[in-house]
């Protein structure tokens, strides 16, 4: 784990490392956040998506607020929204049933039947 408490840990398939898996830390999450709020308020998402070059445009940002980040656009950003398109997904799912809702006091998802 290096200084800002990110980490990329080794994936393995059959006794081969394929490819590291790159750990986010809390402010680097947090940084994204921000600056993909900034980048659609600054006009680089329309109706059909993310302009071309958005994803540069948050690793430039990202280098700037957390200097000597390892952080790139492709893998790590490119990686990054596609894992939480993929998690809201699920949760959007899970929240659109019947007896599933979520509890903004414990921000945690409850169900009425365990049948669900």
């Amino acid at each position: 784990m290096d200084a800002r408490g990110s980490a990329i840990a080794p994936n393995v398939e059959k006794g081969k490392a394929v490819r590291g898996c790159r750990s986010w830390s809390k402010v680097e999450e947090d940084a994204l956040i921000h600056y993909l709020i900034d980048i659609v308020n600054d006009g680089w998402k329309d109706e059909n998506g993310f302009k071309a070059g958005f994803q540069r445009e948050l690793e430039k940002n990202m280098c700037k607020m957390l200097p000597g980040t390892d952080i790139v656009a492709t893998p790590h950003i490119n990686s990054k929204i596609h894992v939480w398109k993929k998690e809201y997904g699920v949760l959007s799912d899970m929240l659109s049933k019947s007896g599933i809702r979520w509890n903004s006091t414990t921000t945690m998802i409850e169900v009425d039947d365990e049948a669900v």
